[in-house]
């Protein structure tokens, strides 16, 4: 059989694997209210409006600075379904790439809806990005229709970015970064470092924080089970601080963890399909995810909060 038989045999095959995704309901209902967001260009937060006597940032970094982990992660999930954030945290933004050496060796071209910065909790004038662990940030993201990035996802948003700023790392000592004084010390000095890069609220800027990302290590690392891991903090260059980690139990947060919500339906050569459902696949995996080979389980949400 001839190179070219081979080549024309697979694309054959990879589209005959398109095909059948989509009737598998992975596609979704055009008169539905979330497709018709997407459809529109308008895509926002299904959440409801933000209460004027809701908590600013910095009264709520007060609020939980002395409480237990399980108690804070349970009032930052209530704060931010509640519509507690900001309001430039409630548009979408289309990220858009070309991405090839898929199974059928041809280039397809991936649009996600991404919000424009990390969670984050109070006004636009005064907010705080919120650390927390995993499975608080997957209660919100499930309730929201959203995912979490993968690895490949958090490289393709940093590319994305309408600019960046150079990563500001505290110095461990103790326990002391684990702290909500010090989240909210982090968001002044990021907040101060795109002031001074002429950069505002709203705008998708690269080097925050490092993503809490989905992976296969989730459920195919057994020696690790109830973990987070954490990718990303990229410097303007592109390189970034941290390799993907899965060393943490999932209550570990510290001050430069973020999480950063994409829209579930993700669009692949013009038609929309289910983050998760892609993910999964054994031909697809490949367009969101540069593992070696498909996700069990893409999201913490079989997770328990791992014993201390």
């Amino acid at each position: 059989m001839t190179k070219f038989m081979v080549n024309f045999i697979k694309n054959q095959l990879f589209v005959l694997v398109l095909a059948s995704f989509v009737i598998c309901s992975c596609r979704f209902d055009a008169t539905s209210p979330r497709a018709r967001l997407v459809l529109s260009g308008e895509l926002l937060l299904e959440l409801p409006e933000r209460d004027t006597a809701s908590l600013t940032g910095a009264a709520f970094i007060r609020s939980v600075d002395t409480m237990k982990f399980e108690n804070r992660e349970s009032m930052i999930v209530s704060q931010i379904l509640s519509g507690n954030i900001p309001a430039f945290l409630r548009r979408f933004k289309s990220v858009q790439y070309t991405i090839s050496g898929t199974p059928d060796s041809l280039p397809h071209t991936v649009q996600l809806f991404v919000l424009p910065d990390y969670l984050a909790i109070g006004t636009d004038d005064d907010f705080v990005r919120i650390p927390m662990g995993p499975l608080a940030a997957q209660e919100i993201a499930d309730a929201l229709y959203c995912s979490m990035p993968t690895e490949l996802l958090v490289d393709k948003i940093a590319e994305a970015s309408e600019g960046a700023i150079e990563p500001f790392p505290f110095r461990p000592l103790g326990n002391r970064n684990e702290q909500p004084v010090v989240f909210e010390d982090s968001n002044n000095a990021i907040n101060a470092l795109c002031k001074a890069n002429g950069y505002h609220p709203g705008q998708m800027i690269s080097g925050l924080k490092k993503d809490v990302i989905i992976t296969a290590k989730i459920a195919g690392d057994t020696s690790r089970p109830n973990h987070v891991t954490i990718y990303g903090w990229h410097y303007p260059n592109g390189k970034r601080i941290q390799p993907s980690n899965n060393v943490h139990t999932n209550y570990y947060v510290d001050y430069s963890h973020g999480i950063r919500l994409i829209y579930r339906t993700v669009k692949i050569d013009g038609k929309e399909y289910d983050i998760q459902q892609v993910l999964k696949d054994p031909a697809m995996y490949m367009l969101l995810s540069n593992e070696s080979g498909p996700m069990q389980r893409p999201t913490y949400a079989a997770d328990v909060l791992h014993e201390r």
